[in-house]
């Protein structure tokens, strides 16, 4: 892979960091994350007490009757004497009223709410983390492809170069009658087919540099590859990978997930439990009528306060009925927090596969990047001696073009193999959640 100037350099370590302040997806995460710290505040004044301050002028008539019946918040109220026949005779009065409400105890009601507040920040925290950790796993991805594909286009050009220079010594020795005219014929398809085989590879290119932008926020002109550190390449892959998949970002975030579905079962627990409330009130009260049942024809009269009240209570309230329904809905939570539990489990099967697949894949890609130069060396000594010996009329071209193929094939042979290392590495980092401490090395 090659090197450029430092003006034009796209660090693996510059795409991360502008991936993780432009992606708008994380953006998003953080927002929830804002908005979890805000209900967690809102869900601690939960044990605030509720003031109400009323007033209301009222005129109208004032007939009562004996009987009870349930207001449903829609019935107005009149309150008086009982009299043999309705009495047609407006009266005024207003009436102004100081009510608080306060669940004093709620056996752990509030406690257990602020938990499973403090659980789901953890989770949108989490997943603020766990996203950040996916995207770069993204960026890695997709600049080690845009390296390889860079080193595969040099592969390529290089293949034109050496079939051109092939056609022309066929095409000199075919017009001087030397060699046949089938010759130039399969020399110049071979010339082809290097040329489409490069058009393959940049389109390639191009589609890895357009996903790059849009991590990036980056024109696709400023993406241009760096390299890795190739001469770290064999020695890295001699220290031992990660064995261990502890405080991955995903199994952090599932986890949380689990935690926050137990919290909340627990508030549903405490839901159906007793309700202590201190209650306390006060109250004014004006009337433009006279305890003597007299009706003062001046409303304006009904409008002072005359009598004056409070109230101070102490109560307990428990719902019979919420037994059976909390009884079901903590089922359903109980479901609910199997299938987080389980969903950690199957997080933490993938993570060990993957840590192991790529310990073996490590293995493996240190002891062929041993012998792929051995193949490299043979394959560009094969193609210098059939090119002289077809120059001196000892060779066909089939056996140059296939000399050709094998050198072009040991050089992307080696290209590929340390790609392949270089992402097993990066999976292993990946698994055992090391990436920080392995990206110094991808430079």
């Amino acid at each position: 892979m090659f090197a450029q100037s430092a003006a034009d350099s796209f660090s693996l370590h510059r795409a991360i960091a502008l991936t993780l302040t432009h992606y708008p997806a994380l953006k998003a995460k953080q927002a929830q994350v804002n908005a979890g710290q805000a209900n967690l505040t809102d869900t601690k004044h939960n044990w605030y007490p509720a003031i109400k301050l009323h007033e209301q002028l009222d005129a109208g008539t004032d007939n009562s009757i004996y009987g009870s019946y349930f207001t449903m918040g829609m019935i107005p109220s009149t309150s008086g004497g009982i009299r043999a026949e309705n009495n047609n005779a407006p009266m005024s009065g207003n009436i102004a009223m100081a009510a608080m409400t306060w669940e004093i105890y709620n056996f752990g009601a509030y406690n257990s709410e602020q938990k499973e507040a403090a659980q789901s920040l953890k989770v949108q925290q989490s997943d603020l983390n766990n996203t950040a950790n996916q995207l770069t796993v993204a960026v890695i991805e997709n600049y080690l492809e845009f390296l390889r594909l860079q080193a595969l286009q040099k592969i390529a050009r290089d293949n034109i170069q050496r079939n051109a220079e092939v056609l022309r010594a066929v095409t000199a020795t075919v017009l001087h009658g030397l060699k046949p005219g089938v010759d130039s014929a399969v020399a110049a398809a071979e010339l082809s087919k290097a040329r489409l085989n490069l058009l393959d590879i940049q389109n390639k290119y191009n589609q890895v540099r357009i996903q790059l932008s849009t991590f990036t926020g980056l024109d696709t002109t400023e993406i241009k590859p760096d390299t890795v550190n190739n001469g770290r390449l064999l020695s890295l892959l001699g220290v031992p990978a990660p064995d261990s998949i502890s405080s991955h970002p995903m199994l952090e975030y599932y986890n949380a997930i689990y935690r926050q579905q137990r919290a909340a079962e627990q508030v549903i627990r405490k839901s159906r439990l007793p309700k202590v409330n201190l209650m306390a009130a006060g109250w004014m009260r004006g009337s433009s009528g006279s305890f003597n049942d007299v009706y003062d024809k001046n409303l304006w009269s009904g409008l002072g306060y005359s009598r004056y009240n409070y109230l101070l209570g102490l109560g307990i309230t428990y719902n019979l009925t919420d037994l059976k329904r909390t009884h079901e809905k903590v089922a359903v939570q109980q479901y609910r927090s199997e299938v987080a539990q389980q969903q950690l489990e199957t997080t933490r099967t993938t993570l060990n596969g993957l840590l192991q697949q790529a310990q073996s894949d490590i293995q493996t890609s240190r002891e062929k990047l041993q012998e792929l130069p051995l193949q490299l060396a043979a394959a560009q000594a094969a193609a210098r001696q059939k090119m002289a010996l077809y120059k001196g009329g000892l060779t066909n071209i089939i056996e140059v073009t296939t000399a050709l193929f094998v050198l072009n094939r040991a050089e992307t042979d080696l290209v590929q193999t340390r790609d392949a290392a270089w992402k097993a590495l990066f999976r292993a980092a990946y698994a055992g959640n090391s990436i920080s401490q392995f990206l110094p090395d991808l430079n």
